[in-house]
């Protein structure tokens, strides 16, 4: 201070300039940097949330396709030949070929000391007794002799073998049905496809690997993922996929697993499960885009990746697949065990290796969508964008990120073309370009304490009062819709809604059904009310899911009756087929649910063909429902059918002679007297 103070006027002025000048282009440097750091990351996270939706629509897609691919081959004629002709050979191939002897056991006993623990040691980096994973079974023993040890192609390439040349039943079957699903596993690219009999018995598998012909319900398998697939699907109706998360599968030698699953049918008999085992490599394909990161906008560190509910990873790490060395090393830099980077390092793969916990993470597994910054599962800071996947049957949240120094770096090298803004009013123009956009989650920073600041104050005020008020008409309006979707078909509580309130509607061909459920009220009197009610709602919620599948307008539920009508609100020319579809299906329901609690209800059906007249009635308490001689005749058919059987009209065999067979069952009295032909459906 003393030395200015001894500068001349002149210097003392050019200094003050010179600290004012060089304070200014510091203020401009931060302010400018701050401004252009903020549009960057704005950019990048844009980018993340758009590679993370990407991301999440193909995965997505994936598992949808892999289950309409089951379902087809579940319905498959041919699917359930094999399984069925399979099953049968099973059982007796000791009876037709050479025994089990001494030779063939210590041969097989060799194989898993010699060939298969060696490489699953290898592949997990653990040691494990052979013995462990040798069947129990005599008839597993044999066929995997014949089929694994006797097999002259390598491991990996036992599928090319399609007879075992013992002369067996079994074999013979196995060649002319192992052809046609071993093309569908290369075509479809399933890493195996398997048939497991109702006794829980591997009957087939494409690849033969050391769960051929064992049993999912005793022995080393019975608690592994695909065991728990079977058992899942065989609780289920025609149809239905189950799906197993990814584990460490020994017969794969420790490679990761998940695993598929549909019931098969032979009409209501359930006969066997079909199962398939999901590719890692498709999921890693989809989450990787092939290694394409950098053309996917993911810069030098971005990635995305899958984390299951354990919090392990469902996907390959970017940094491994791309330096394994460097992978390694931030792992032991994060004290991650010996034993777990061994076994990085034996299976080449993060997936259920890595664990994977952060902020973001966490919310996904919640069921939240987000963007937050964390340390990721390598200790980098990074901006992560998160979201739940819908993938019924498995907990799994998808994570787009990169790293924070990337964006830094990104940033300074943009802020030669960066200019600084006007941060508070750019903040409110945007949240009120979100807001006319209908986001109301929006809300704007405050980052003064000024005018602007205050404004700031109440737009976030004003958003969330609008957020509240939204949400109470939203969900007062969504209320509403259900209490009439449950009340009416959809077609009258669409009308409904739109204020109509007197509907009549009059077809002049339609077909009627009548479903009674018998012994119901036997049932009553063996149960508890509440628990005998809770079965009957659980068939009656069915059918209403089943009515939406064949394009049926359930009209109303009597006591145990139940009345829907097709091609009603909908003029459908087969309204016939979808009505006789639907009532096939409605007694493998009753059959279902008499499995899943141990009773004896038996349902029977009455279908009939012609016009019919339907409308509300009512104020106090409006109804919906149908009348005329139509009606009436379907009643009178369902009332003589036996149980487990579907009685129709002569106006019904009419319209699908060509379709389904019918047996005459004789006549009925109809309303004025005539007599009505009836016939059974033999489904």
């Amino acid at each position: 201070m003393r030395g200015f103070n001894r500068l001349s006027i002149q210097s003392k002025l050019m200094t003050m300039l010179l600290a004012v000048s060089i304070g200014s282009i510091v203020v401009i440097a931060y302010e400018g940097y701050r401004s252009g750091r903020s549009a960057i990351r704005s950019s990048v996270v844009e980018r993340l949330v758009s590679v993370r939706a990407s991301r999440a629509n193909q995965i997505e897609e994936y598992f949808r396709g892999l289950r309409g691919e089951m379902k087809v081959l579940g319905n498959s004629p041919s699917t359930v030949a094999a399984l069925k002709e399979l099953s049968a050979a099973f059982t007796t191939v000791l009876g037709e070929s050479k025994a089990i002897d001494s030779t063939r056991v210590g041969g097989l006993r060799q194989y898993y000391k010699d060939e298969f623990s060696p490489r699953l040691t290898e592949n997990t980096g653990q040691s494990v007794n052979s013995d462990t994973f040798l069947p129990d079974s005599i008839l597993a023993r044999y066929l995997q002799y014949e089929y694994i040890v006797e097999n002259a192609n390598p491991i990996g390439e036992k599928q090319k073998l399609d007879d075992a040349g013992d002369g067996s039943n079994y074999s013979r079957l196995h060649a002319r049905y192992h052809p046609i699903f071993r093309d569908i596993v290369k075509e479809f690219g399933y890493y195996d496809l398997f048939l497991i009999n109702n006794d829980g018995n591997v009957v087939y598998s494409v690849f033969k690997e050391s769960d051929f012909a064992t049993s999912l319900l005793i022995g080393p398998y019975a608690r592994a993922s695909l065991a728990d697939a079977y058992r899942e699907a065989q609780k289920q109706n025609s149809g239905y996929v189950a799906i197993s998360d990814f584990t460490f599968y020994a017969p794969s030698y420790g490679a990761p697993a998940a695993f598929m699953a549909t019931p098969i049918y032979e009409g209501t008999a359930l006969i066997g499960v079909l199962a398939i085992q999901v590719p890692i490599d498709e999921v890693n394909s989809v989450m990787t885009d092939n290694g394409q990161w950098r053309q996917s906008g993911l810069g030098e560190t971005g990635e995305t990746f899958l984390v299951g509910e354990d919090n392990t990873l469902r996907s390959d790490s970017r940094t491994l697949i791309e330096s394994p060395n460097l992978y390694i090393q931030a792992l032991r830099s994060l004290q991650v065990s010996e034993e777990n980077i061994a076994q990085v390092n034996a299976m080449q793969t993060s997936v259920l290796n890595q664990t994977a916990v952060s902020e973001a993470v966490e919310k996904a597994l919640e069921g939240k969508s987000g963007v937050e910054t964390v340390t990721n599962y390598l200790g980098d800071r990074v901006i992560s964008a998160y979201a739940p996947l819908d993938i019924r049957g498995v907990d799994w949240a998808l994570i787009a990120e990169i790293n924070e120094a990337e964006i830094l770096l990104i940033t300074l090298a943009s802020l030669w073309l960066a200019r600084a803004f006007l941060k508070p009013v750019n903040l409110l123009g945007e949240g009120f370009r979100q807001l006319s956009q209908g986001d109301q989650e929006v809300t704007v920073s405050i980052l003064a304490e000024d005018e602007l600041g205050e404004l700031a104050r109440s737009f976030n005020h004003m958003v969330k009062k609008n957020k509240k008020t939204s949400e109470l008409v939203s969900r007062k309006t969504q209320e509403t819709e259900s209490l009439l979707l449950n009340m009416f078909p959809e077609s009258v509580a669409k009308r409904l809604k739109r204020g109509k309130t007197q509907i009549t509607d009059a077809a002049d061909s339609v077909t009627v059904l009548f479903a009674n459920v018998l012994n119901f009220q036997k049932l009553t009197q063996d149960l508890k009310p509440k628990k005998a009610i809770a079965i009957l709602n659980e068939i009656v919620s069915a059918l209403d899911d089943l009515t939406d599948t064949h394009g049926i307008e359930k009209i109303k539920t009597t006591g145990s009756e139940y009345l829907a009508v097709s091609g009603l609100s909908v003029a459908r020319l087969d309204h016939a087929k979808r009505t006789i579809d639907f009532a096939i299906e409605a007694i493998r329901i009753v059959d279902q649910v008499n499995r899943a609690h141990g009773i004896d209800l038996r349902m029977r059906v009455g279908v009939h063909t012609g016009s019919v007249m339907a409308g509300t009635v009512g104020s106090q308490r409006l109804i919906y429902d149908v009348w005329g001689a139509t009606v009436v005749t379907a009643h009178y058919v369902q009332s003589v059918a036996r149980p487990v059987s579907i009685f129709v009209s002569k106006a019904v065999v009419n319209s699908l002679v060509d379709i389904y067979e019918f047996e005459p069952e004789g006549e009925i009295d109809g309303r004025d007297g005539e007599k009505v032909p009836i016939f059974q459906v033999k489904a």
